[in-house]
């Protein structure tokens, strides 16, 4: 079996957790190939298995007419976007030049799994040189396959009939970007072979919701596997020392791709810093790239370890923490949640998304309503005066890893879908 898979960056939450499944898939003894998006200047890896995306494109070429084309596309999307408000996170079109058209039956693909896609993949070139009985199993990580551009749709529920007047554009109305984007997508999907996983009910519940996804063939949750042994088995004290902590030290660990990025709520985070009982007992440790908005009030001692890509040093960032903070204002999942409960390390979250899932008060970790920062700070300052109740919730958080991201469970479940769609040909 051969099994093409599809993401358009190699770093952020989605990459990750491609690539894991990649190579878990790989270890099974499944040909696994990771198609990805090649920056300009940026080299190949070191790897047969990954493969920049243009390898797989047929007749991929930019043409001065093409050229005009794209320049015309950019023009129309910045008009559309003009006046946005701000704090949101990209709004994406599913139309890319050149197109990206795919020959599976010379590539010698079985299955295509779909990830990330965003600029990645033109929609209409790209499902049209698909047969329509050709599986395609697209693991989504956040709400764009189905939107008419939004990544995340907050409190908008549009995207269960037709997406117009969309809230997150500064030109919408009727056949605005995103209503001409949704019929676009819907257009690409027809009658395609398309299997959707989740990895959260959450989410699988607004897929099935959705007007674009909502009809596909299979739509099932699937967790994000992880190696629940390497978060399990990390010294504390070692992983202290990497990261220049001491051990009497109430270290809260935080965490995204970006660090400003203003979804994951850093601002929300900074302000509940401020408020804790004793902040000169306490450090915040950030993982991740970019720069924390710190404000000129009163604060614990912050450092950032920068974006790890290595896993050991992953995983030794949470080992050296006492609690997991994450103020996520919108979340299908959390990636890092999942690690830092493979690590034993309570969690202190905004009730929001998915995350209520996994992060259980008084069993897994403790919620705060969301934007609460009074609240969240009170739970930090109740787990830093409570060391036996951090390692009671820390226990409970592993229990419900090893029993929900088990990288081993996850590869079983994704070849068992693979053969469910091939079988249906």
């Amino acid at each position: 079996m051969i099994v093409d898979q599809f993401n358009t960056t190699l770093s952020g939450g989605a990459a990750v957790a491609a690539k894991r499944l990649h190579h878990a898939l790989l270890e099974s003894g499944i040909s696994s190939r990771f198609f990805y998006f090649q920056k300009k200047h940026q080299k190949t890896l070191q790897d047969d298995c990954y493969l920049p995306a243009r390898s797989a494109w047929r007749n991929r070429g930019l043409t001065p007419r093409t050229w005009s084309r794209k320049q015309l596309q950019r023009l129309k999307f910045k008009h559309a976007l003009r006046g946005r408000p701000p704090g949101l996170e990209m709004f994406s079109c599913p139309e890319v030049l050149p197109h990206t058209q795919i020959d599976v039956a010379n590539l010698g693909t079985d299955i295509i799994q779909l990830h990330w896609v965003a600029k990645l993949i033109d929609y209409p070139s790209f499902f049209a040189s698909i047969p329509d009985d050709f599986p395609v199993v697209w693991t989504l990580h956040d709400m764009n396959p189905f939107t008419g551009g939004c990544h995340h749709a907050d409190e908008c529920r549009q995207f269960t009939s037709i997406c117009q007047h969309c809230p997150q554009l500064g030109q919408s109305g009727l056949n605005d970007l995103s209503q001409r984007n949704f019929e676009t997508k819907q257009q690409a999907f027809h009658g395609k072979n398309i299997h959707i996983v989740t990895p959260s009910h959450w989410l699988e519940n607004h897929v099935r919701d959705s007007a674009l996804l909502g009809s596909a063939r299979s739509i099932r949750t699937i967790r994000h596997g992880l190696d629940v042994n390497l978060f399990a088995n990390r010294k504390r004290a070692a992983a202290r020392k990497r990261f220049g902590l001491s051990e009497n030290q109430f270290v809260i660990g935080f965490g995204a791709a970006s660090l400003s990025n203003r979804r994951k709520g850093f601002t929300e985070l900074i302000q509940s810093l401020t408020l804790l009982n004793n902040p000169e007992q306490c450090v915040g440790l950030a993982m991740g790239g970019g720069q924390l908005p710190v404000s000129s009030e009163k604060l614990p001692t912050l450092s950032t370890t920068g974006y790890l890509d290595d896993p050991e040093a992953v995983a030794d960032f949470y080992a050296a923490l006492d609690v997991f903070a994450t103020t996520s204002m919108a979340e299908t999942m959390g990636l890092v949640i999942a690690e830092a409960m493979a690590s034993g390390i309570p969690v202190v979250a905004f009730e929001v998304g998915a995350i209520p899932e996994i992060v259980r008060p008084h069993h897994t970790g403790l919620l705060a309503p969301i934007g609460d920062c009074d609240q969240f700070a009170y739970h930090l300052n109740w787990l830093a005066e409570h060391p036996d109740a951090r390692i009671q919730l820390g226990r409970g958080a592993q229990e419900l890893a090893f029993a929900e991201f088990n990288e081993q469970q996850q590869t079983n479940r994704y070849i068992e879908l693979y053969e469910h769609a091939m079988a249906a040909l």
